[in-house]
């Protein structure tokens, strides 16, 4: 009797009443927010700061990364969802799911909320793709735009099902928060809005697809169909954006593969660059003659760069690789330094001026290969 009047004389109370009846517990949205937290608990007691990590750490947690996710670890599509950049981040995603999870999951149902939830991070993981592949992007902002993105398609698609009062409420508080958050992010630094903006539509889209009325003998007519047309958009979207994702995973493995080489060359010529001060002090002290210091720069010192030469010479880097000229002035001053200590040990045998200004000319190449070098880098 007193559910009757309610239903009867306060609208929001009845529509409470029906929303509660059709799913009584939401609590994907509390499971969903649990996991985040959990995320980032696991983070900090790994070393990731509470404000915020390097991006090396959001990649060891899963962060989503054109290259390494086109390479194979598409995984990283839905890890990324749960890794956020500081407490901060956190927070403010949270408070939002927490916020407009609850209400939304009880209107489309707990499966189609998880579907809604799920498919909007993964196209707004996609849309940060495609936008920026070679950034690092984390955050559950492009799910939880998602569920902003399917509350306000129900409220054009069933607005006979929630009271004028409430759904004008929901229609303002939800256009309010997006606008904010996508020109917030169009105005600030370091935020992601393609996943906001893939997330919103998708979410939208499925939003668009799963809003049935609150009524349960209506609520079932044309469920399976729904399901259907759900994949069926689900599936064409996911082949579509693969496509057209970039596969920059080689550039990738060869900038990696180049790093390592530079850094090991930094630490033979440091080596070599010590034997050669080693020699030359030595040869100051105790005065040997130019034969041997000749046979040594011979036996030691040139074997020793043919092979330092040999493993930067065996990198595999495409011709139009970002680093490509980088690389070609550091092989080159590699492949100066290997000659002018030819020259020099060439001088030390013959001791004539053809050989002297041969090995000043090796020298003068040298440190003009070391110059070019040391400029390509202060222009990153």
């Amino acid at each position: 009797m007193f559910k009757d009047d309610a239903q009867n004389q306060l609208p929001e109370v009845g529509f409470a009443y029906r929303l509660y009846a059709t799913t009584p517990r939401a609590f994907f949205t509390p499971l969903l927010v649990a996991l985040n937290i959990v995320v980032f608990v696991w983070m900090i007691a790994d070393g990731v700061a509470v404000l915020g990590g390097r991006p090396d750490d959001y990649l060891r947690f899963g962060a989503n990364f054109g290259p390494l996710t086109s390479g194979g670890e598409w995984w990283r599509l839905a890890s990324c969802l749960f890794v956020h950049a500081g407490i901060l981040h956190l927070a403010f995603n949270m408070w939002a799911l927490w916020d407009c999870g609850r209400l939304t999951e009880r209107l489309f149902g707990n499966a189609w909320f998880v579907v809604i939830y799920l498919f909007a991070g993964l196209c707004g993981s996609l849309a940060s793709m495609l936008w920026h592949n070679e950034t690092v992007s984390v955050g559950a902002s492009g799910a939880v735009f998602g569920v902003f993105g399917a509350l306000l398609a129900f409220t054009i698609r069933q607005r006979g099902s929630i009271p004028e009062s409430m759904l004008n409420r929901l229609r303002i508080s939800t256009s309010i928060f997006v606008t904010f958050s996508l020109c917030y992010g169009f105005a600030a630094a370091g935020v992601d809005n393609a996943a906001h903006l893939g997330g919103l539509a998708a979410g939208f889209l499925v939003g668009l697809i799963g809003a049935r009325p609150l009524e349960k003998n209506a609520r079932n007519k044309g469920h399976a169909g729904r399901i259907a047309l759900a994949v069926l958009i689900a599936a064409s979207a996911f082949a579509a954006a693969v496509h057209f994702v970039p596969d920059t995973s080689r550039v990738y493995r060869q900038a990696l593969a180049l790093q390592k080489a530079i850094d090991a060359f930094a630490v033979d010529e440091k080596n070599l660059g010590n034997t050669f001060e080693a020699l030359v002090k030595r040869a100051r002290d105790a005065a040997p003659d130019d034969k041997t210091i000749m046979n040594e720069l011979r036996a030691d010192l040139l074997p020793a760069w043919d092979a330092a030469i040999a493993r930067l010479s065996a990198i595999e880097l495409d011709a139009g690789a970002p680093l490509r000229k980088d690389y070609d002035i550091l092989l080159r001053y590699a492949q100066a330094r290997r000659a002018m200590t030819a020259a020099l040990a060439d001088f030390l045998e013959n001791g004539t001026l053809a050989s002297r200004q041969d090995f000043l000319d090796k020298r003068a190449a040298t440190e003009s290969a070391l110059q070019e070098y040391r400029e390509q880098q202060k222009r990153k």
